[in-house]
């Protein structure tokens, strides 16, 4: 081999394992900017008058990022590229309002004071939310483009609370006293009719599995799974303290975040391998969303 075909050789593998790095780092990267991230709020417990701030997170817990000051209870758009969210009941910011993923772009759609618990309709053009009447909550709908918000489900005296559109666009799972004590309930959107999933122990937050066919729910501070007729009931072990609450899925339906005793957490849909996504010195953090 000549000396000029033996510095052709080591150039040529010097290039083909610089182009093998650089592709694992777009590919790394790529992973990264793609992971799904956790939106969730953080209440300044030191300085009272700070208001509630909305963060988002990669499921690692890495890569923090402030959103919005002001503002609670999240939900990410079908499309993951807006969020809803509550004014946090501060005054001149009440009501629901959509931002930009990134925090950018803010749009207030109602100015209600109590309005919150915001949901997205699959396609995306509706949010579903909970308002303050005169003597209970009801739900109501508004254009997610901005609009008229108009009364969807008013039970006298009852509460109807914590809403999540079914990914199919045909039901909604809500929590409501209307029985008595707060249960599960899922709706038919096109007809009304209710029908309550949950009895006895007092069950709050539904959150639809992505594939329609689950919802997750807290009871007695801890995290419980059930499919969408309320059957194949099951208690996941949700950690200590008993103070679990607000399981919302993956977007591909293996995982579940929630809160617990001020912090987020993650765990396998069967309740294995809980991680902690943050962790507050004070125990700061709720309402996640994936």
């Amino acid at each position: 081999m000549t000396v000029a075909e033996n510095r052709s050789m080591r150039l040529t593998v010097t290039i083909g394992a610089l182009a093998a790095v650089s592709a694992l780092l777009l590919t790394a990267s790529g992973t990264a900017a793609s992971s799904p991230r956790i939106v969730f709020r953080i209440v300044h417990l030191t300085t009272p008058k700070r208001p509630p701030e909305l963060w988002s997170v990669l499921p690692s817990g890495a890569d923090r990022r402030l959103l919005v000051r002001g503002g609670e209870q999240a939900a990410w758009s079908p499309s993951r590229k807006r969020i809803a969210f509550s004014g946090a009941g501060i005054l001149g910011r009440e009501g629901i309002w959509v931002t930009n993923a990134d925090g950018t772009g803010r749009r207030r759609l109602t100015r209600a004071a109590g309005d919150g618990g915001p949901t997205w309709s699959p396609d995306g053009r509706q949010i579903m939310f909970r308002r303050s009447g005169l003597a209970s909550f009801d739900l109501w709908i508004v254009p997610s483009a901005g609009g008229v918000a108009k009364p969807f489900l008013a039970t006298p005296v009852a509460n109807e609370l914590d809403p999540d559109w079914s990914p199919d666009g045909r039901r909604l799972a809500f929590q409501s006293s209307r029985g008595g004590s707060i249960q599960i309930w899922v709706l038919d959107i096109r007809t009304k009719h209710a029908r309550r999933l949950t009895n006895g122990p007092l069950s709050f937050s539904p959150d639809w599995s992505p594939s329609g066919k689950r919802i997750a729910f807290a009871s007695r501070g801890r995290i419980g799974v059930m499919d969408a007729h309320g059957r194949h009931r099951r208690t996941l072990p949700s950690g200590s303290p008993n103070s679990a609450d607000d399981p919302a899925w993956s977007p591909d339906g293996k995982r579940i975040t929630f809160q617990r005793g001020g912090q987020v957490l993650s765990m396998r849909a069967d309740g294995r391998d809980r991680r902690y996504v943050t962790r507050a010195l004070w125990g700061t953090n709720g309402e996640p969303d994936w």
